[in-house]
């Protein structure tokens, strides 16, 4: 039985992980260097694809929302600092 059997609370959930991972990002750490950035993302996407082999797909959201706070926190860096 998934964790998180229903998509829409799971997307929901996916949201609220989403802003405070990148809020933390934000305030609390200066810069993720690119390869270390490169490593989680191919980690978290290597999670994800266990989770939806597993059949939580609602947990596999939620891994994918740490790996897009992690790209935007990347982008935010990168247009603040040109």
């Amino acid at each position: 039985m998934p964790f998180l059997p229903d998509l829409a609370t799971a997307a929901l959930y996916a949201v609220v992980v989403f802003l405070l991972v990148l809020g933390l990002l934000i305030v609390f750490v200066e810069a993720v260097r690119t390869s270390q950035l490169v490593a989680l993302l191919i980690t978290d996407f290597v999670v994800a694809g266990i989770f939806v082999l597993a059949g939580e797909y609602g947990m596999s959201l939620l891994s994918l929302a740490v790996a897009a706070s992690f790209i935007s926190n990347q982008a935010f860096e990168w247009l603040t600092t040109r």
